[in-house]
């Protein structure tokens, strides 16, 4: 029961840490090395509360830290990322399993590609470019942002525009057209992602995305999915 507790503490903590993360991250852009070594540090207390072993628990925890570490630092060299982005994201590999870790990457995706297209809006708004339109221009990335927003709550589960099941049920029967029916989403996300960019190059105002809120946002997001697990089988128990 007191390993609980502090399980429950640790997590606290941490959420307290991404709130942080995110504050700090859209006031200047950038995320303390301390905070994020305060983060890293919290994961072996919390491997030990949550009764992790050694091997393969730890080991595996280590390897997913490692590899993110690798691959986020590709990111950082191609200029798209940013480093305290690379250690947050690091850090937080240590505390959540493979499978939570995953949710968190998709969540951070889908977060950050719906910041990037507002913050993208709200540039071209304020953009001096002569040749541009950005009246026109930012009334597109609006549209833009509400279909990666649609999308982004659908993923996760949330409310979501969709087809009437009218017009999608006689399509789902049929195995050919419920594959181009599949295809549809991706081929409609493809062109919303490329004409954004498109518009978005044209003006002067380019985003500076603060990617450590969609990390913070993801990381909150499975946190509390796992206190809320927690809580609801404490309550069956």
């Amino acid at each position: 029961m007191h390993d609980q507790i502090f399980t429950y503490v640790l997590l606290a903590a941490l959420a307290i840490g991404l709130l942080w993360a995110a504050v700090t991250d859209l006031k200047s852009r950038t995320i303390g090395n301390r905070l994020n070594l305060a983060i890293a540090a919290g994961a072996p207390l919390f491997w030990w509360a949550s009764g992790l072993s050694l091997w393969p628990g730890v080991a595996i925890q280590l390897g997913i830290a490692v590899v993110t570490f690798a691959v986020c630092c590709l990111f950082f060299a191609i200029r798209q990322m940013g480093g305290g982005d690379v250690k947050l994201l690091t850090a937080l590999a240590l505390w959540f399993p493979p499978t939570n870790f995953m949710v968190l990457v998709i969540i951070m995706a889908m977060a950050g590609w719906v910041l990037t297209l507002a913050m993208g809006m709200w540039g071209v708004a304020h953009s001096r470019v002569v040749g541009g339109r950005p009246v026109r221009d930012t009334l597109l990335l609006g549209a833009c942002t509400l279909v990666a927003a649609n999308f982004a709550s659908a993923v996760l589960g949330g409310p979501k525009l969709a087809l009437p099941d009218a017009i999608m049920e006689p399509l789902a029967s049929n195995g050919a057209a419920s594959i181009l029916v599949a295809l549809v989403p991706v081929a409609i996300l493809s062109f919303v992602t490329l004409a954004s960019i498109r518009i978005i190059r044209r003006h002067d105002q380019q985003p500076r995305i603060p990617y450590g809120l969609a990390i913070a946002i993801a990381g909150l997001w499975v946190a509390g999915g796992d206190l809320v697990a927690d809580f609801s089988r404490a309550s069956l128990g």
